[in-house]
């Protein structure tokens, strides 16, 4: 089953259509209002020109630590955007209003609109003694002629009288405290109409400017387009040309300003900096007296590694002597070796032992030679011993008196040596110590540069002006103005005029929880869809004939014939007609229905089972249903079956059992077996039989009456029947409460479509 809440648009779209009456007059009326809104608006301009803008190298728009690392590397980010942001400024506007007299405006009042007179006031302000205490307020003139004018105070709308004092041009004149001084300008033709003249603070005229005016950069260059609109082309024009000067006014000043701090800045600095590098050279002097570096490092260093050298030579010699003398000793003191020659052992270092070792060895030969013809005891032969005795003797005194001297020698090189190898190990440290000092030195030195220049090329920054911003495209005034849009205007009056309305039918068709149409109905269950039954007034209580071709007539031909789609061919039918509450038009429905399945020539018969409140008797034989002999008094015993059916005068197909008095206990007797021998009677004399019955909303008859029936029919109520009533009666029947039910829609509009009733 589908949402109750849905509705599909074409459904929709036809209720909008009926109420065309409702819509059509709305949207007339918007677009009458959005004609007047236009009247009211004035047309709007737009100038569009360019500027180029020269980027600041020099660091004069810099703040002074940014002017000192300028050539540094140190990329200057944003440079075009801080560009823009200033000129779109509220600061520099006020210079613009300031400079343009932008603060007191002159309008022509028209019809519907004030027109801005910039520049061809035919009246101006003077003088203003309290501008400030004017700020916000406005004076209506209405020129006289060429000498006089009038000052409009009040003016009454209803009775049309106008306060007014007049005053002579060039007369200072007092309003609200505060004095003014009008002249006339000969130059602009004079006015009929009510000129205004408005004073507004330059502050808040400056941020409506800066509020609209745009600059948007142009690719990678340094070009902005300035694009602004306004009522007054030639004031946006003035503006634009203005601001480029002042802006360049104020750049010049800032750099001014700037340069000013920078020289100061530049100076102390140098005057620091001079001190620290007179520091680092007394430092550094005093480090190299210390360390004994009267040059370079590098030469100091090859000079004491040379003395090493030497030394280590030196020391060298004297030990290769002491070895030899060593070995000398060595030999001389040998027994084994007394009557040997003395070998070469090697270099005595200038040792004089030479001349005595030749000696030596020269006796050593002789006495050798001599023994060959002698004894040992030969004179000659002893004489040899003793001298080579002696001579030993002298040797090892001299080789002692060689070794004192050379350990003497010795100690002497170590002594001297040692500061020496100190020197060398703490070059590393000196050569650190000398680079940093260097290094500082040399970044001293360089700031010192760098300072000294730095001060000529803001001294020749500050002695020099160049405009830092120029109009580089004319502003240009659009052809055409670019507002109000008309268009804009008019198609938000047509969604208005339109939107309005429908969203009301809309509102009003979402708050509606009533069924209305068929097409809602169907959406709403389903239930099979007999027919709708529409509401005429004059027709409500006439029964329909034979001959009869009335929209409602036709309406039940035609349920008459879809009820027979759902019957069964070849039995007796058995149709119950019943409705969810009371007032839905259910014996209305039953009284005709059964009325046109008589004039179909089938016997037919009408059963008033609405036992609570009755009506079926008073419409088909205008007698009251409690007066006549009827089910209840079947049912009872009272009377037979014959005695309660009656004739209805004028249909012969059609037979009537009336209710009877109203009993206590109506459920217990439809449920009697009597009441299935009716139905079983009433079977076999009639093809169709049309019950009667009681709500089912607020009764259980027509639930009773399942055993017998084969359809039923139920009745609901345009703008009556509630949606939640139709999703009770689908409840109903899904629990199979009902035997193949089918519904239909009372009291619908007449459908237009049907002429003369077809």
């Amino acid at each position: 089953m589908k949402n109750s809440t849905e509705q599909t648009s074409q459904d929709f779209l036809k209720k909008c259509l009926r109420n065309w009456y409702f819509i059509i007059p709305f949207a007339l009326g918007a677009l009458v209002f959005a004609k007047y809104l236009l009247a009211k608006e004035q047309a709007i301009w737009n100038v569009t020109g360019s500027i180029i803008v020269q980027e600041d190298k020099s660091g004069g728009g810099q703040l002074p630590e940014e002017a000192i690392i300028q050539g540094l590397p140190f990329k200057n980010k944003g440079n075009l955007d801080k560009q823009i942001e200033i000129l779109k400024s509220r600061k520099l506007m006020e210079r613009v209003v300031d400079s343009l007299g932008l603060d007191i405006l002159y309008f022509r009042e028209d019809r519907f609109k004030m027109i801005e007179l910039y520049k061809h006031s035919p009246v101006g302000i003077s003088s203003v003694d309290n501008m400030d205490k004017a700020y916000g307020g406005n004076l209506r003139i209405k020129m006289m002629d060429e000498s006089r004018f009038s000052l409009i105070l009040e003016e009454d709308e209803e009775t049309g009288v106008t306060d007014t004092l007049i005053y002579n041009y060039g007369v200072p004149f007092n309003m609200n405290g505060v004095k003014y001084n009008l002249v006339r300008d000969t130059a602009n033709v004079e006015l009929d109409e009510i000129i205004r003249i408005q004073f507004i603070s330059p502050r808040s005229v400056a941020a409506w400017f800066s509020s609209r005016i745009g600059f948007q950069k142009k690719g990678m260059s340094n070009v902005l387009r300035v694009n602004m609109n306004g009522s007054a082309p030639d004031k946006i024009v003035e503006i634009i040309y203005n601001l480029v000067d002042v802006y360049n006014v104020f750049v010049q000043e800032e750099k001014n300003k700037i340069a000013a701090k920078s020289l100061n800045f530049i100076n102390d600095r140098l005057n620091s900096l001079s001190s620290e590098l007179f520091v680092v050279e007394g430092s550094q002097a005093s480090f190299k007296s210390t360390q004994d570096v009267t040059t370079d490092v590098g030469a100091s260093a090859e000079r004491y590694i040379q003395k090493l050298n030497d030394a280590e030579s030196a020391l060298d010699d004297i030990n290769n002597t002491q070895l030899t003398l060593s070995n000398l000793r060595s030999f001389l003191n040998d027994p084994t070796n007394q009557y040997e020659p003395i070998p070469r052992f090697g270099d005595l270092a200038g040792i004089s032992f030479a001349p005595l070792i030749s000696s030596y060895n020269r006796v050593i030969v002789g006495r050798r030679t001599k023994l060959i013809n002698v004894t040992q005891q030969h004179p000659d032969i002893v004489t040899a011993n003793n001298n080579l005795v002696k001579m030993k003797q002298s040797l090892l005194s001299g080789i002692n008196l060689a070794n004192s001297e050379l350990s003497t020698k010795e100690q002497d090189i170590t002594e001297k040596k040692a500061p020496v190898e100190r020197k060398v190990a703490n070059m590393p440290y000196v050569n650190k110590t000398l680079n940093k000092i260097g290094r500082e030195k040399s970044v001293k030195e360089e700031l010192v540069v760098y300072m000294l220049q730095k001060r000529e090329e803001t001294a020749i920054g500050l002695a020099t002006e160049v405009d830092n911003t120029r109009v580089l495209d004319d502003p240009v005034i659009s052809p055409v103005p670019v507002g109000p849009n008309s268009g804009q205007y008019y198609m938000m009056a047509f969604l208005l005029g339109f939107g309005i309305p429908v969203g009301f039918i809309y509102l009003l068709d979402r708050l509606n929880d009533k069924v209305r149409t068929k097409e809602e109905l169907k959406a709403l269950t389903q239930i099979p869809f007999l027919g709708e039954v529409a509401y005429a007034k004059s027709e409500r209580n006439k029964l329909i004939t034979a001959d009869s071709n009335t929209v409602i007539t036709e309406m039940f031909r035609l349920i008459r014939t879809n009820l027979m789609f759902l019957m069964t061919k070849g039995k007796k039918n058995v149709i119950t007609i019943t409705s969810n509450e009371s007032g839905d038009g259910k014996t209305f429905v039953a009284t005709n229905l059964g009325i046109c399945l008589s004039l179909l020539n089938k016997k037919t018969v009408m059963l008033e089972l609405d036992l609570r409140k009755p009506k079926l008797t008073e419409r088909l034989i205008d007698k009251p249903s409690t007066s006549t002999i009827g089910i209840t008094n079947y049912l009872v015993g009272e009377n037979g079956m014959d005695e309660i059916i009656n004739k209805v005068e004028g249909y012969p197909n059609l037979h009537l059992i009336s209710s009877g008095p109203t009993p206590p206990n109506p459920a217990e007797l439809i449920m009697s077996d009597k009441m299935t021998r009716l139905i079983d009677k009433l079977k076999e004399d009639y093809e169709y039989i049309v019950i009667d019955t009681p709500p089912i909303g607020l009764v259980a008859d027509a639930y009773l009456l399942n055993r017998f029936t084969s359809s039923v029919i139920l009745v609901t109520r345009s703008g009556k029947t509630k949606r939640k009533d139709i999703e009770n009666i689908d409840d109903i029947v899904q629990d199979k409460k009902l035997i193949h039910p089918a519904i239909i829609l009372n009291g619908t509009k007449i459908p237009k479509r049907y002429g003369y009733y077809y």
